[in-house]
C-alpha cells in the first residue's frame, strides 16, 4: 500500500510510463500465501483447553489459545474415525460426498484383509490441495490419509501394504528422490511422529511449499492402548507439542507471515467392553463360516446376508440383498434385540435414511451408537462381549461431546484469544481456502470467524 500511494503522488508531478506502474502493481501483488496445516490424531481439544487441569506442560499449543483463535471443539463425521475426518478437512463435505465412508474398506467376505483407503482415486470431491495446485501454490503432504497418488507435489503418503497387491497403485512418494534431495537421513529406528516430523522439516525447508499437510499419529496409538489422558497418552501429547514447535520453526524461518493451523479428527473414550456384532449375525445365520481353524490368508465367511461393518464406537450394518424382505425382517428384529440388551451398551439405533441424511454411508440399513465404555470389535466366533479395561476408541456418532475435536489457527491476519465455540468440521476446508485465497465450490459452508 505505501508503494502504490507513493507512486500514485509522483504521478502528478510527471507523467508515469504504463508498463513501469504495471510492472510495479505485480510485484506487489506477487506474494503469495503458506499455510502449515499439521494434524495431532486423536487429540480431544481438552488436551491444550484444560492443560492446566490435566498437568500437562504444552507450551507450543497453549500458545495458540492467548495468540490465535481457537474452537472450543469440532463436531465431527459419521463415523468419527481418521480418514473420513481427514477426508472432510481437506473437501469440506461429508463422506458421503468425498467417498470415504470408514477408514477400512467393507469386505464381507474378507477378500482382502487390512484394505483402507489408502487411495486418492476414491475420492469424489475436490481438495484443498488440488485447488491450491489450480492457484499456482505448491503443496506438500507427510502422512496425510487418501494421498497415495495424490497430485501433490511434494507427497510422503500414508500406506500399509494389504495383500491385495503387492505394489501400491500410485505414487507413495512424489518426486520418487524426495527423501534424498530433503537431505533429511532419518534412521532406520526412528519411527512414528519422529520420521514424519523430520521429513517435514525437510520439505519446508528445501522447497517451502505453499500449503503443507502433516499428520501426527503417536497420540492416538497411545489412546488406543491406554485411554485418553492416560499417562503414555499424556506424554506423548508432551512431545509432540515439542515437534509441533519444530515445525512451526521451520515454516516461520521460511515465512514469516505463514499462517499454521491445528486440526484433530475425532476424540477420544474409554473403553472397557468390546461387543463382536458378526459373532451374533454368525449365530443368527445371518453369517455363514468355514467349519474348524481357517490358515491365514483363507477367509473365514463363506457367505453373508447381513454384516456389521464396525468403526470403533458405531457399526454400520450392511444386508446384502435389500430386496430380501425376510432377511430384512430377520435384521430388523436381530437389531432391535441388540439395542434392548443391557449387556450390549447400545446407546442408540439409527435408520439407514437418518445416516444418509447427516453425510454418513448411504447404504446402511441401520447404524448402531455404543454408549461410551462399549465399543464394537472384530471377531466371528465365541462370546460377543469381551472385557477390554482402560483401553480406547473413537468413531461414535458426533452427538457425544466427548468426540468433540480440534481447531486451532495462529498467524498474521488472526484474531489473538478468540474462542469461536463449537464448529462444524466441514468449516475447516473453506477456511483455509480462504487463507489461501483459492476457490473450493464443493464447500459450502461459511468459514470460521478467525479474523480480528
Amino acid at each position: 500500500m505505501f508503494c502504490i500511494s507513493s507512486f500514485l503522488r509522483c504521478a502528478k508531478a510527471a507523467i508515469v510510463p504504463a508498463v513501469l506502474l504495471l510492472s510495479f502493481s505485480t510485484s506487489a501483488g506477487a506474494q503469495k500465501p503458506h499455510i502449515l496445516m499439521i494434524s495431532i490424531d486423536g487429540m480431544k481439544p481438552e488436551y491444550v483447553t484444560q492443560a492446566k487441569e490435566h498437568d500437562l506442560k504444552l507450551p507450543v499449543l497453549s500458545r495458540f489459545l492467548s495468540e490465535g483463535t481457537y474452537a472450543e471443539g469440532v463436531r465431527g463425521v459419521i463415523p468419527t474415525v481418521t480418514y473420513p475426518s481427514h477426508t472432510t478437512m481437506v473437501t469440506g463435505v461429508w463422506p458421503s460426498e468425498h467417498g470415504i465412508l470408514a477408514n477400512t474398506v467393507f469386505d464381507p467376505l474378507v477378500e482382502h484383509k487390512g484394505e483402507w483407503y489408502w487411495y486418492f482415486r476414491e475420492l469424489k470431491s475436490q481438495t484443498l490441495y488440488q485447488a491450491a495446485d489450480a492457484a499456482g501454490l505448491r503443496t506438500a503432504a507427510v502422512g496425510w490419509p487418501v494421498t497415495v497418488g495424490a497430485p501433490i507435489d511434494y507427497l510422503i503418503a500414508e500406506f500399509g501394504q494389504s495383500e491385495k497387491t503387492n505394489v501400491p497403485q500410485g505414487d507413495m512418494v512424489k518426486p520418487i528422490d524426495l527423501k534424498e534431495t530433503i537431505g533429511t537421513h532419518v534412521a532406520e529406528s526412528v519411527e512414528g511422529d519422529e520420521k514424519k516430523t523430520a521429513w517435514s522439516i525437510g520439505i519446508i525447508s528445501t522447497y517451502n511449499p505453499n500449503f503443507v499437510l502433516v499428520h501426527l499419529t503417536d497420540l492416538d496409538h497411545q489412546e488406543h492402548l491406554h485411554s485418553p489422558f492416560s499417562d503414555e497418552a499424556n506424554r506423548t501429547i508432551e512431545v509432540i507439542d515439542h515437534q509441533v514447535g519444530e515445525l512451526i520453526d521451520a515454516e516461520m524461518k521460511q515465512n514469516p507471515d505463514a499462517k499454521i493451523v491445528i486440526v484433530s479428527d475425532h476424540g477420544f473414550v474409554r473403553v472397557d467392553h468390546k461387543v463382536a456384532l458378526n459373532a451374533i449375525f454368525v449365530k443368527a445365520g445371518l453369517i455363514k463360516l468355514r467349519p474348524g481353524k481357517v490358515n491365514d490368508g483363507t477367509s473365514p465367511v463363506t457367505s453373508w446376508d447381513a454384516e456389521a461393518w464396525e468403526s470403533g464406537g458405531t457399526a454400520a450394518i450392511m444386508v446384502h440383498d435389500r430386496s430380501d424382505a425376510q432377511v430384512m425382517q430377520k435384521v430388523a428384529a436381530l437389531v432391535n434385540q441388540i439395542a434392548s440388551d443391557p449387556a450390549y451398551g447400545v446407546n442408540k439405533v439409527i435408520s439407514g435414511s437418518e445416516v444418509a441424511r447427516h453425510g454418513g454411508n448411504p447404504d446402511a440399513v441401520y447404524l448402531i451408537d455404543f454408549k461410551p465404555g462399549w465399543a464394537a470389535a472384530g471377531g466371528w466366533r465365541g462370546d460377543p462381549v469381551k472385557d477390554a479395561p482402560s483401553t480406547g476408541t473413537h468413531g461414535y456418532l458426533p452427538d457425544h461431546p466427548e468426540l468433540r475435536s480440534a481447531f486451532m489457527v495462529m498467524g498474521k491476519g488472526v484474531a489473538k484469544g478468540k474462542d469461536v465455540g463449537v464448529i462444524d468440521m466441514r468449516q475447516i476446508a473453506p477456511s483455509v481456502a480462504e487463507m489461501l485465497s483459492v476457490k473450493l465450490p464443493g464447500a459450502t459452508m461459511k468459514p470460521v470467524s478467525y479474523q480480528p
